[in-house]
């Protein structure tokens, strides 16, 4: 009886291994196939396509100034959600969620009409402010909070008044895996826009290394591929750099 239990464990083992490596296949060959058309391609690319520097230093800039500034909003506003209890608060995190699941498609004309108020269309302020304000951080972050060590924290109320030394001694040592994880998270999505520098953006010196690889059927030779392998780099190396914190960071309690 216990034999057969391990045969049949060991099949499930078996079973789930395969899939895994199924669907591990499905994600990397793209990767693989796409690194090896971009070979031979990158003189190219990289001598004859000037306009690529521009915007892959705009990507870079527009990810890391939109994740720094959003993790110093979203951290304070976390804290204060889970330390504080008032009258519409299970209402407010509902909509907060439900903003989170809303695809950019819904909010794109608000965000248009409001940015066109405020004069910051074709500027780099429109394209970050509405992503430093993305729910997705805040709703993670929260559920995350709700699991740390509050004796910690009130300790550190014990010695100090100050709400910035309380999170910087008393919270944010507690969360650093789950920052690691979330600023990854905004990276990668502040790094992949799309449609928010093709619909706010008019001047090309603007614009990010996706709107370039969107539009490479306007420039001459084989430049696609190297400009996919070349766009990947940046969060890859983020991800290799932070794999450790970022292992322990995806465990978001009951969220």
């Amino acid at each position: 009886m216990g034999l057969g239990m391990e045969n049949k464990v060991s099949v499930l083992r078996g079973i789930a291994l395969a899939a895994v490596i199924i669907m591990a296949g499905v994600f990397v060959v793209p990767v693989i196939m796409t690194c090896y058309r971009s070979a031979g391609h990158y003189t190219e690319l990289l001598l004859d396509c000037f306009v690529l520097y521009p915007m892959f230093w705009n990507g870079i800039f527009y990810a890391v100034i939109i994740s720094v500034l959003q993790m110093l909003v979203i951290i304070p506003c976390a804290f204060g959600m889970v330390s504080c209890s008032f009258r519409g608060k299970k209402v407010l995190f509902f909509v907060y969620v439900m903003l989170m699941m809303m695809p950019f498609q819904v909010t794109m004309l608000p965000n248009y009409i409001g940015l066109r108020e405020m004069g910051l269309l074709n500027t780099r302020a429109g394209i970050i402010l509405p992503m430093v304000f993305s729910p997705f951080g805040l709703v993670v972050m929260y559920q995350y909070m709700k699991n740390i060590n509050t004796s910690i924290i009130e300790a550190a109320r014990l010695e100090t008044k100050s709400l910035l030394t309380v999170l910087w001694h008393g919270v944010i040592p507690q969360i650093k895996s789950c920052i690691t994880a979330v600023f990854l998270f905004i990276f990668a999505e502040s790094y992949n826009m799309l449609e928010q520098p093709l619909l706010f953006l008019k001047e090309e010196a603007q614009k990010n290394l996706t709107v370039f690889i969107s539009e490479a059927d306007k420039y001459s030779g084989e430049i696609l591929f190297p400009a996919a392998v070349i766009y990947m780099l940046p969060v890859i190396f983020l991800f290799i750099f932070m794999a450790e914190d970022l292992e322990k960071g995806v465990h978001f309690g009951d969220f």
